[in-house]
């Protein structure tokens, strides 16, 4: 698990979270992280390299979380995680 995404985490628990931004509901922490990784501009082989996973399984969460969001393009889960505080600008 990235910092980011600890410090995410712990963030969430103690707040208590919102229904409506609490990411962690819809997506798992692996996701979240091939998410942020994607929206940092990695490719695929790239994400699949440093998570030491295939790259076939990093496509697999990227459409199941576009799925899980319905969101239609990578484009539009990218401004996801920029909306989402998961990335910055």
């Amino acid at each position: 698990m990235t910092p980011l995404i600890a410090g995410d985490l712990i963030r969430s628990y103690q707040e208590g979270g919102s229904p409506e931004k609490d990411l962690f509901k819809k997506i798992s922490p692996r996701q979240r992280e091939i998410l942020q990784l994607l929206a940092e501009g990695k490719s695929g082989k790239e994400i699949a390299s440093i998570l030491n996973i295939s790259a076939r399984t990093v496509e697999f969460h990227k459409y199941r979380m576009m799925e899980q969001l319905n969101i239609k393009t990578s484009a539009e889960l990218v401004q996801y995680a920029v909306k989402h505080g998961i990335i910055s600008v």
